[in-house]
């Protein structure tokens, strides 16, 4: 048992890109996405309900801090491994006390970052440091699945109206703190977003030259353009298909 929980064996990679079980992961996040565009209004009826919905986020919150309390007890290194300043750290955070919250126009505002996050998450895994039968994996795909499928149930379940120009203000806003981020890494030596001077991660489908500090940060922005655009268009499909089934009055969410 003690050994499942350890978070420290990750000197060496022990899920390859590509092979079965990264393969498998994949298709496990279309496989949910498919279903949860399949059963709308099972997801409009499931996060209705208000007792099931808070219980569930309440776990999943329970679940994180038992996550963090993990990397201090095992005192993971390097040491900055230990404050959730990675991307998807902060938002598996962030977007669950949102939705707990109904702070529907935040939802809304970091939804574009949660589906990219959780996207490229498994486009390009971190989990390739963990041992693929301990709790650190079994972690990595339930916060990561939350962060990829949690925004587009909530604008189904939500209706939510999007503009491009908020959508813009979202993503400049991340670029911005994405550049601070960097700017701290330059200055601490840390590896926050991978955006650091010691960046081991390597990126398929980019020249490995772009992967290596200072390219990091404008790469990683040109590739973030990308998916955003890619998720704001898939929220504005769901959003039209809402407005085709209900009249514009019975659309709930933010005005």
């Amino acid at each position: 048992m003690h050994d499942f929980f350890d978070l420290t064996d990750n000197a060496q990679v022990q899920i390859p890109m590509y092979g079965r079980t990264h393969l498998i992961t994949v298709i496990g996040m279309l496989l949910l996405l498919f279903i949860v565009l399949w059963r709308r209004n099972g997801v409009k009826k499931l996060l209705s309900n208000t007792r099931f919905i808070n219980g569930f986020l309440i776990g999943y919150l329970v679940l994180e801090g038992f996550y963090w309390s993990l990397i201090w007890g095992y005192r993971i290194q390097p040491f900055y491994e230990r404050f959730p300043l990675h991307l998807c750290g902060s938002l598996s955070i962030v977007m669950a006390a949102l939705i707990l919250a109904r702070k529907h126009r935040l939802i809304r505002f970091f939804s574009c970052w949660s589906i990219c996050a959780g996207f490229i998450s498994f486009a390009n895994p971190g989990f390739v440091f963990y041992d693929q039968w301990g709790w650190g994996f079994i972690h990595y795909l339930i916060r990561h699945y939350f962060l990829f499928l949690a925004p587009i149930m909530a604008q189904i379940a939500w209706g939510y109206r999007h503009t491009y120009r908020e959508f813009f203000q979202s993503m400049i806003t991340l670029t911005g703190y994405a550049f601070l981020i960097f700017l701290l890494d330059w200055a601490t030596g840390a590896n926050y977003m991978h955006l650091g001077q010691h960046n081991p991660l390597e990126i398929p489908f980019l020249p490995a030259r772009l992967t290596v500090w200072p390219w990091t940060y404008p790469s990683f922005v040109a590739v973030g353009i990308v998916l955003f655009h890619l998720a704001y268009f898939g929220l504005k499909a769901l959003e039209r298909n809402t407005l085709k089934q209900e009249s514009p009055g019975l659309v709930t969410g933010t005005p």
